[in-house]
């Protein structure tokens, strides 16, 4: 029980705890006040202990200073009790976030740049998604289907990119990473750093290290992986709004141009298919632009009607 000192300054302490929760509420934490408002109990517990510790001040300077006496004892006590109950919500908001997933897509037509809560950021090709928690906690990992290129930030954290068929494993390194569900490759291509390539149902002591200017080359299909050495500028220029085409079909380009221009591009022909171009195209060139070039000299030609382009023989 309080004496009838501590009484009085049970009362008093009420005034400096509301006081305080005002404050607390006012500074941007109304979180933090409810729960100071919900341990006002303990915090009365935690005073009492004090103020009966607190014997060496005679009856009169007691009287005297009561106000300020309590404030002394309180004050500290309260802000205690508001630290570990903000750094308690934080700590909770924290391991929430990290469990709250973001989904961000780059449409058809779209090249979409994307900074995650470790300050990494991904250029997603279009026709891409990307999913990453708001906040990344002792390991940061996010889930790639699509494209992207990844400018991953220095940190003692492991970085993991999930893809359907081969997850990547970084430090802080710059890759280009190509991974559609429905492309029969998926295709990693560094340009800084160090990567750890793990294929799917595979253990990490197996994965495949590569060097900058490595290219790793898996068949969905069969699992087959290969490795090469590449210039990764024919590789990643697409971040920068530059096709670049070397010695791919008219299947594989069509495929490309889909994705860039949203369109939807039908060849009439099997051999049309199989033909095979070396070509770069700059930033702001359009659809038809590409399509005048591409059909020069060739024995077939393109009718376009609204977002829907035929590919058929002369």
């Amino acid at each position: 029980m309080i004496d009838n000192e501590s009484g009085h300054g049970t009362e008093e302490l009420g005034k400096i705890l509301t006081d305080a929760l005002c404050v607390v509420n006012a500074i941007g934490y109304p979180e933090t006040a409810q729960r100071m408002n919900d341990d006002k109990e303990d915090i009365y517990i935690c005073f009492e202990r004090k103020i009966s510790a607190k014997t060496v001040l005679n009856q009169k300077r007691k009287s005297r200073f009561r106000g300020m006496y309590v404030a002394a004892i309180a004050l500290p006590v309260i802000f205690s009790v508001a630290y570990t109950a903000y750094r308690t919500g934080f700590r909770s908001g924290r391991h929430i976030a990290s469990h709250n997933l973001i989904e961000v897509t780059a449409p058809y037509g779209t090249i979409t740049r994307v900074t995650l809560p470790d300050s990494s950021t991904v250029t997603l090709n279009c026709g891409s998604k990307l999913t990453y928690p708001a906040l990344f906690e002792d390991e940061r990992q996010v889930s790639l289907s699509g494209e992207g290129f990844f400018n991953v930030a220095k940190s003692s954290a492991t970085f993991t990119v999930h893809a359907a068929h081969v997850s990547v494993k970084v430090l802080g390194t710059r890759f280009g990473f190509k991974a559609y569900d429905d492309d029969p490759y998926t295709v990693l291509t560094l340009e800084e750093g160090s990567v750890k390539a793990i294929p799917a149902n595979e253990n990490e002591d197996d994965g495949i290290l590569l060097k900058p200017e490595q290219q790793l080359i898996l068949n969905n299909k069969t699992g087959e992986i290969h490795r090469q050495v590449v210039s990764r500028q024919e590789y990643t220029s697409w971040k920068d709004g530059i096709l670049t085409f070397k010695n791919l079909t008219w299947e594989e380009i069509s495929v490309i141009l889909e994705r860039r221009f949203n369109v939807d591009i039908h060849i009439a022909s099997e051999k049309v298919k199989n033909e095979r171009f070396v070509a770069l195209f700059k930033y702001g060139e359009n659809i038809e632009q590409i399509l005048d070039k591409l059909s020069y000299k060739r024995p077939w030609k393109y009718i376009k009607r609204n977002n829907t382009i035929e590919i058929v023989e002369n």
